[in-house]
């Protein structure tokens, strides 16, 4: 089984896709030679950090998921209703799925002959961004504080979002934490942290030790490269510093919420900057216009919801009475739950 969200938790992004990227081919391998029949499970969520994203090109950019065209997938509560619900879009679903299996088995090892100097940067790119995640999430202790007190992460612990507990045992250590309510938070807090942190400085890095036109030449002829790119652009346009820092301010700490926040924002708009350079793009999601849209149009609805949260779940952490109170607890249910489909690509 392929473990996506866990992997993104103690890594960040380009490190978790790149391990896993590497174990798919390297199982596909050892299966071809010993004449195995290799059927994959993919753990995914609905996020980008956990695995998201367009079934048929994620498939083409990792034809060894569907190893001789065997796949297994499971598919998360949260968006069985998105996918399934209706037959019309449950069908496209199905059919996309197929074809992406059928495409990757038919066609994608041919095209993914890559040249080994990409796959070098890109282990370098996955090391440094390794580095610089871990280096805040779990090297600096304020970061800790940070978390729980500038995230709703106590409110998704409250409402019993997921089939699980949210931590593994009750202490602040984030190791113990589960990788749902973890993104699960940064989602509702506008960071959208796990999705995006540290790409920014490999990029950087990358780009000044090997030139830009190899980067690009990467993000424009590897499949791979090109859709960890593109859901990490995706994942940027969404991200929105500016309501993350009202989820900030409830942070007790100034110096904490300076430092840390300040941390979020320098790489945040490295992050931008580099993925721009890189795809030529001018604005996030030019290249994807729908998306682009649909963001557009669903902020103003989801915007509110922020505020109205943050608002509330500030009484609700310093009146000892509001844990009792019902109203006050749905009112923070819906403002999850809104939030939560708005957020969703």
């Amino acid at each position: 089984m392929m473990g996506y969200s866990d992997s993104n938790k103690d890594g960040g992004y380009f490190s978790a896709n790149w391990a896993l990227y590497r174990a798919q081919r390297e199982l596909a391998h050892l299966a071809d030679r010993h004449h195995i029949q290799l059927r994959m499970f993919h753990g995914k969520g609905g996020t980008i950090d956990r695995g998201g994203g367009m079934s048929h090109r994620s498939l083409l950019a990792q034809p060894h998921a569907a190893h001789e065209a065997r796949i297994r997938i499971t598919e998360q509560g949260e968006v069985i209703s998105l996918k399934y619900a209706n037959p019309v879009i449950a069908r496209r679903n199905l059919e996309q799925l197929t074809t992406g299996v059928m495409d990757a088995y038919c066609l994608g090892l041919e095209k993914h002959q890559v040249a080994p100097e990409w796959e070098a940067c890109m282990g370098e790119m996955a090391s440094t961004s390794k580095a610089v995640y871990r280096h805040l999430v779990y090297e600096t202790p304020e970061f800790e504080t940070y978390f729980w007190e500038g995230t709703p992460i106590d409110l998704v612990e409250v409402l019993r979002i997921g089939s699980r507990p949210t931590r593994r045992a009750h202490t602040r250590d984030l190791r113990q934490l589960r990788a749902i309510p973890w993104v699960f938070a940064w989602t509702q807090s506008r960071h959208l942290l796990p999705s995006w942190y540290g790409i920014g400085t490999a990029l950087e890095k990358a780009a000044n030790a090997h030139g830009y036109d190899l980067i690009e030449a990467m993000y424009r002829d590897w499949p791979f490269f090109s859709m960890l790119i593109d859901n990490a652009e995706a994942s940027l346009a969404k991200t929105d510093l500016y309501i993350a820092g009202r989820y900030a301010s409830l942070v007790g700490d100034a110096s904490v919420r300076t430092r840390i926040f300040s941390t979020i924002q320098c790489e945040y708009e490295r992050s931008v900057t580099m993925v721009k350079a890189i795809t030529g793009h001018p604005d996030l999601l030019h290249s994807q216009p729908r998306l682009a849209e649909s963001i557009r149009l669903r902020n103003p609805y989801i915007d509110p919801l922020h505020y109205i949260q943050v608002h509330h779940l500030q009484a609700w952490r310093t009146d000892p009475k509001a844990k009792d109170n019902d109203a006050l607890r749905r009112l923070l249910a819906l403002t999850v739950n809104g939030i939560a489909f708005g957020m969703k690509s």
